[in-house]
């Protein structure tokens, strides 16, 4: 059975259930890796140590990745009204095993040509193991046939030797037999433990268009207003997640244009000599960088609650051009939209010169004379910082 996706028709798998989730098998673990590294010890009179690497409830075992391509030697351990417990030793721990018990050394050694004798010995030593783990497993006579007994628990096993040796064990047993502890889970959590805690973000003001003479041209003390920002939004960003959310207006950042002097000016003040190139906009968007925000905060925000930002305001805020940082500053109100008024502007290079206007002489022949322009004053060059990110080269292309 299965159910069909929405959008293909197509009929899926019926999602598998897990039977570990609520299994603590790291208590258990350490019990079965003492008993199994004691046992070995005690039969082959050789020191190890044995770690539990994968568990699964895999029909074939082998389609655990660490152990594909390994070839096993399989016992299966009879048990009396019970589904049998299976171990399994791989190619090289039987072949050393079989070294140490007949003091000999077959360079031919293959699972497939054991010898009776071989066979034997190997099985001898899965029904030891399995004596040892019948002590840490639950009786057989404690449990009833169901469909537990029915799940078979794949443990794959890494034993390591002192002589630097390693070799895998696997076991397979039935879920029922196994002393399983279910994880301990606290519901004592409360919210106010953690709505101080704080988490780093992005906050988005606002994007405005500017050409690219306007871009060269930036300085320190202009002021850029963003025609595309709400007073009462910002956007919170992190990673791919973006979400608005409404906060109370600032009203210290608020700035009557009507109390600038003429000396400060903003981007779209800036007078020069146009022509196409000139007029090429971009898009110039503001950002709050690695704000700390509480938990409380962002609980808040996903609630559509009003959030009150006055701390975050008198963070530095960095104006981008696609993903490059061209330059930072504070923030500002001025007619109702968000502004950025300039203390650094970065730069990695002088602009490089754009084409040259046709001489007098050229001019004289092709073109009609123009009329005299007033001269303008030249733009202040870039102030160079040791963030230097910007090229303005880069947008040249």
């Amino acid at each position: 059975m299965g159910f069909y996706h929405e959008k293909t028709g197509i009929l899926m798998p019926k999602a598998k259930e897990n039977i570990f989730k609520d299994i603590n098998f790291h208590s258990f673990g350490n019990t079965m890796t003492e008993t199994l590294s004691g046992a070995i010890e005690q039969y082959w009179e050789k020191e190890n140590t044995v770690c539990l690497q994968a568990v699964n409830d895999f029909k074939d075992f082998r389609k655990e990745n660490i152990i594909k391509g390994i070839d096993f030697f399989s016992s299966k351990i009879k048990v009396d009204n019970h589904i049998p417990v299976t171990i399994r030793l791989s190619k090289d721990f039987v072949k050393n095993y079989l070294n140490a018990v007949l003091l000999s050394e077959n360079p031919q050694f293959a699972l497939s040509s054991l010898t009776p004798l071989e066979i034997k010995i190997l099985n001898n030593f899965n029904e030891y193991l399995y004596k040892k783990l019948k002590e840490i497993l639950i009786s057989p006579e404690s449990v009833k046939i169901s469909k537990d007994s029915e799940k078979i628990i794949n443990l794959i096993f890494c034993t390591t030797f002192t002589d630097g040796d390693i070799y895998h064990l696997a076991l397979s047993i039935p879920y029922d037999r196994l002393k399983l502890e279910n994880i301990k889970k606290d519901n004592t959590f409360d919210y106010e433990d953690f709505k101080n805690s704080s988490a780093n973000v992005k906050i988005h003001v606002g994007s405005t268009k500017i050409t690219l003479e306007e871009l060269q041209g930036l300085s320190c003390d202009d002021i850029i207003v963003f025609e595309d920002s709400n007073l009462t939004q910002m956007t919170l960003i992190s990673g791919e997640f973006k979400q608005n959310f409404k906060i109370k207006i600032d009203s210290s950042l608020i700035i009557d244009s009507d109390d600038y002097d003429g000396n400060e000016e903003t981007i779209n003040e800036v007078i020069m000599e146009k022509n196409l190139w000139d007029d090429i906009q971009i898009e110039i968007n503001a950002e709050f960088e690695k704000v700390k925000m509480t938990i409380g905060e962002l609980k808040q925000i996903s609630q559509g609650q009003i959030i009150d930002l006055g701390s975050v305001f008198n963070n530095e805020i960095s104006l981008f051009v696609e993903d490059k940082k061209v330059a930072k500053g504070e923030l500002i109100i001025i007619n109702d939209r968000y502004a950025v008024k300039l203390n650094e502007v970065l730069s990695k290079e002088t602009p490089k010169q754009k084409p040259q206007p046709k001489t007098q002489a050229s001019q004289a022949v092709n073109e009609p004379k123009p009329k005299a322009v007033t001269p303008q004053k030249p733009a202040p060059a870039p102030k160079k910082s040791e963030d230097e990110e910007f090229d303005y080269s880069d947008f040249e292309k």
